[in-house]
C-alpha cells in the first residue's frame, strides 16, 4: 500500500504540472481563452483574454466583465443598454455544443469565437483575431459594388442605364401590386437631337445629354428612379406617383429646360418631349409600350410637350 500511496500523488504532481505548462504555453503565445464555471464565474482566462475585456481583479463573472466593457467603452461593441445585452448573450450562451460567431471590438479589432460548453455545463471560449480577413473582406464588397455600380451605371452621364432601369421596373410593379399604390412611367426624348450632332458636332452633342441628365437630377424628386437608356433617350420611374403629379413634376423639368439661363453654358438650346404612362397592374412591356406610344403622340403633335397614355 505504501509504493501505491506514493505513486498517486506523484501521478497527480504530474498532471498538474502537464496542465500548468499547457496553460503557459497558451498564455505565452497571446492567444485570448476563458474558461466559465457552470454559474458563468471565470474560471481561468489568459493574459490576452484579460487584456482583450479589460477584466478587472473584482470581476468574478461574465456579468461583471461585460458592464465594465460597458461602461469604459471597450471589448465588445455593445449598442444595446447593458441590461438588455446581458439577457440576450445568456440565452445564447450554452445554447448549442459548439457555437461560432464574431464580435467587434472597440478599438475596431474583429474576432472570431469559438464556444464549446463542456460535460457539467463549463464553457470554453477561445477567440482569434480575424481583423486583416474583415479587412480583405470589406474591399471584396467594396471591389464588388463598384464593379456592380459600373455594370448599372451610363459612363457619359453617370445615369443608370438601360439594364438597371429594367430591373428597377421590375421591382417597382411588384411593389405597387403588394402596396397597392400607384406607379408611373415617364419616357423622354430630347428633340431633333440628330440635328444637334449634326450642326454642333458629337462632342457638343455630348454635352447636351450630360447638361439634361444634371437638370434632372436637380429637378427631379428624391424617389424618382431616372436613367439614360438609349442615344438621347431617358426614363423617369416614379413611385407612389399617379399620372397628375407624374405630369406636374415632368413639366417642371420641361420648363426648366425651356429657360434660357438654364443653358447658359451650352452652345445651343433644345427640348424635350415626355409621354407618361400609369401602371395598371399589366405586364412591364404593356406598361413600357402606353408609355412610347404617349411620347410617340407627344412628337407628332410638335414636340416640346407632355402627353399621358389613354
Amino acid at each position: 500500500m505504501a509504493k501505491i500511496d506514493t505513486i498517486l500523488p506523484l501521478a497527480l504532481l504530474r498532471d498538474r504540472a502537464t496542465t500548468d505548462l499547457i496553460l503557459s504555453g497558451l498564455d505565452a503565445s497571446g492567444v485570448a481563452f476563458a474558461l466559465f464555471s457552470p454559474d458563468d464565474e471565470l474560471a481561468y482566462g489568459s493574459a490576452a483574454f484579460r487584456l482583450l475585456f479589460d477584466v478587472q481583479s473584482g470581476a468574478s463573472t461574465f456579468a461583471d466583465i461585460m458592464r465594465n466593457c460597458h461602461g469604459k467603452r471597450v471589448g465588445p461593441k455593445i449598442s444595446l443598454p447593458i441590461e438588455e445585452f446581458l439577457d440576450m448573450a445568456c440565452k445564447r450562451r450554452r445554447s448549442s455544443p459548439q457555437r461560432t460567431f464574431e464580435i467587434d471590438i472597440s478599438d475596431d479589432r474583429w474576432f472570431l469565437v469559438n464556444e464549446t460548453l463542456l460535460p457539467g455545463g463549463w464553457l470554453w471560449h477561445v477567440f482569434t483575431d480575424i481583423t486583416m480577413l474583415k479587412s480583405n473582406e470589406r474591399v471584396l464588397q467594396l471591389a464588388r459594388d463598384a464593379a456592380r455600380l459600373a455594370a448599372d451605371t451610363d459612363p457619359l452621364t453617370s445615369l443608370f442605364n438601360r439594364r438597371a432601369a429594367m430591373e428597377r421596373l421590375e421591382a417597382d410593379m411588384q411593389a405597387a401590386l403588394r402596396d397597392g399604390t400607384p406607379l408611373s412611367l415617364v419616357l423622354i426624348d430630347l428633340d431633333n437631337f440628330k440635328s444637334i450632332n449634326d450642326r454642333y458636332g458629337h462632342a457638343n452633342g455630348d454635352r447636351v445629354l450630360k447638361h439634361f441628365a444634371a437638370a434632372g437630377r436637380q429637378e427631379l424628386r428624391g424617389g424618382d428612379f431616372f436613367a439614360r437608356i438609349g442615344g438621347e433617350e431617358f426614363l423617369v420611374l416614379m413611385p407612389g406617383t399617379g399620372l397628375r403629379q407624374a405630369t406636374d413634376a415632368i413639366e417642371r423639368l420641361r420648363s426648366h429646360m425651356a429657360r434660357a439661363e438654364n443653358r447658359a453654358d451650352l452652345c445651343c438650346s433644345y427640348t424635350m418631349s415626355a409621354g407618361i404612362a400609369e401602371f395598371c397592374g399589366t405586364a412591364a412591356e404593356d406598361l413600357f409600350e402606353r408609355a412610347d406610344r404617349a411620347l410617340y403622340r407627344a412628337k407628332h403633335l410638335g414636340r416640346d410637350r407632355i402627353t399621358c397614355a389613354e
